[in-house]
C-alpha cells in the first residue's frame, strides 16, 4: 500500500506541514489598540438605547390613546347657558319636515330642522365607561328619551347645541362645534 497523505478534514489526521520545521501557520495577534474600548462601550450604549425605545413604545401607545380620551371628555361638552326646557315644542321651532329620528348609545333622539354629529365621551379619568354627546348645528328644537323619561330641549332656530346624556342626567348647552361626520349618525341605529 501507498504512504499517501491523510486529508486534513479527516478527524485525528496529523498536522499537514510544508518541512520538519516549517508549519504553515502564522499565529493571530489580538492587541487592544487605541479607542477600541470606547468603540464597544458605545455599541453597548446604543444596543441598550434601542432596548430602552423598543420597550417604552406601548407606554407611549397607551399614553397617546388616553390622552386622546381626556381631550374628548373635556371637548364633548363645551361650555355655555343652558337650552331652555320646554313642555312642548313651539310652532316656531318645529321644521317642515324634520330628519328622520335616530337611537344613540341607549337614547332616542328626534330634532327638527339641521345636521347632527354624535360621540361617544369617557365618562371618567379611566374606565371604558362612555356617554352621549350630540352635536347639532341648528336644531330648532330638541327630544331626547333616555330610561323612558322624555326631555324637551329648544335652543331656538340658528343655534348650535350639545346635548349630552350621562347616568345622572340629560343636559343642553347653546353652542358647541358641530363637526360634519362620515355618515349621518341616524346611520348608526343599533349603536
Amino acid at each position: 500500500m501507498r504512504n499517501e497523505p491523510t486529508p486534513a478534514y479527516l478527524p485525528n489526521a496529523p498536522p499537514q506541514g510544508l518541512g520538519d520545521d516549517q508549519d504553515f501557520v502564522t499565529p493571530i495577534v489580538v492587541r487592544k489598540g487605541r479607542g477600541q474600548g470606547t468603540v464597544s462601550a458605545l455599541q453597548v450604549v446604543g444596543a441598550m438605547t434601542f432596548i430602552l425605545i423598543a420597550a417604552m413604545l406601548p407606554f407611549a401607545t397607551a399614553f397617546g390613546t388616553w390622552a386622546a380620551r381626556q381631550s374628548l371628555r373635556r371637548e364633548a361638552v363645551p361650555p355655555g347657558p343652558a337650552c331652555p326646557r320646554v313642555a312642548k315644542l313651539s310652532i316656531a321651532a318645529m321644521g317642515a319636515k324634520p330628519p328622520k329620528p335616530f337611537d344613540y348609545k341607549g337614547s332616542h333622539f328626534a330634532f327638527q330642522i339641521g345636521d347632527v354629529s354624535c360621540d361617544a365621551a369617557p365618562l371618567g379619568w379611566f374606565g371604558k365607561q362612555t356617554f352621549a354627546a350630540c352635536h347639532f348645528d341648528a336644531p330648532g328644537g330638541i327630544v331626547v328619551t333616555t330610561g323612558g323619561r322624555t326631555t324637551i330641549f329648544e335652543p331656538g332656530v340658528g343655534h348650535s347645541a350639545t346635548v349630552a346624556v350621562r347616568p345622572e342626567g340629560t343636559t343642553c348647552v347653546i353652542g358647541g362645534e358641530y363637526r360634519v361626520p362620515d355618515h349621518p349618525a341616524w346611520m348608526d341605529a343599533g349603536s
